[in-house]
């Protein structure tokens, strides 16, 4: 199959990396591409980290990226809530360093008591608790404006499986809450729309990921061309089910630059 894209959306877990550990040919494949010329951008929808946390971790993996070329839900999160006008709203953050970097550079503030807060922001928390449930919960009754980076329900951990992610915590708030929260990250538009104008002047973009649910459903809202890798959540016998199919199914992101011309 011969592919022809001059930019890609890059998913990280699952595609560049598991864990801590590099997906093996990974680094080797993202400067192939660039010196094809291809733009690259890293989306992911991990909003724990920050994006100089992401760069650096990277770098560490023998991968350039500029703070420009990552894209996280949490940053999307903190566009969207700008857009909002938050400046000087109290908000519940349930979620890691990036998320919380993201509600503070909108202008919001990080309150603790529910009964303060007119904004309740959700993401992937490693020390999420029942306390941290019972207050964010609390203040979507009371009304507060419910955003969330993104559902995903599971992560690709480094051990080899699935651990609960984002969308398992935000489950159990919005049932305690009684209220659905606003998603941003993939497939959601926000991200999309972001992710076109970080690539703004590309003619043909295609997403690599390893979730047909948010890679895939992502690059199909928007005309890209999709491709599906088997690094990560998914299998290569569940892959061949995927409905609807995507463009191209790979073992890995390491397969991906040999099959551009070919």
């Amino acid at each position: 199959m011969s592919l022809r894209f001059d930019a890609l959306v890059c998913d990280l877990d699952g595609v560049v990396y598991r864990g801590d550990q590099v997906i093996e040919g990974a680094p080797e494949a993202l400067a192939a591409l660039r010196e094809r010329g291809v733009r690259l951008l890293f989306a992911t929808n991990n909003s724990h980290f920050t994006v100089e946390e992401y760069v650096a971790k990277l770098a560490g993996l023998g991968i350039s990226a500029s703070r420009d070329e990552i894209l996280t839900s949490a940053v999307v999160l903190g566009e969207v809530l700008e857009d909002a006008g938050v400046d000087a709203t109290g908000a519940i953050v349930v979620g890691g360093p990036g998320l919380r970097e993201a509600v503070e550079s909108a202008g919001a503030h990080v309150v603790e008591d529910p009964g303060d807060a007119g904004l309740v922001a959700v993401g992937w928390d490693l020390e999420f608790t029942y306390n941290k449930l019972r207050v964010a919960s609390a203040a979507v009754r009371a009304g507060a404006a419910f955003y969330a980076s993104n559902d995903d329900a599971t992560f690709p951990a480094g051990d080899g499986v699935l651990w609960p992610g984002a969308g398992a915590i935000l489950a159990a708030i919005e049932v305690a809450g009684g209220r659905k929260a606003t998603v941003v990250g993939k497939p959601h538009a926000p991200m999309a729309e972001v992710c076109e104008r970080r690539l703004a002047g590309a003619t043909n973009i295609a997403v690599i990921g390893d979730r047909p649910d948010t890679d895939l459903a992502l690059g199909r809202s928007r005309g890209w061309t999709t491709i599906l890798v088997t690094s990560g959540i998914i299998s290569k016998e569940d892959a061949a089910g995927v409905d609807p199919p995507p463009d191209l199914v790979l073992g890995s992101i390491a397969e991906l630059p040999e099959t551009l011309g070919r």
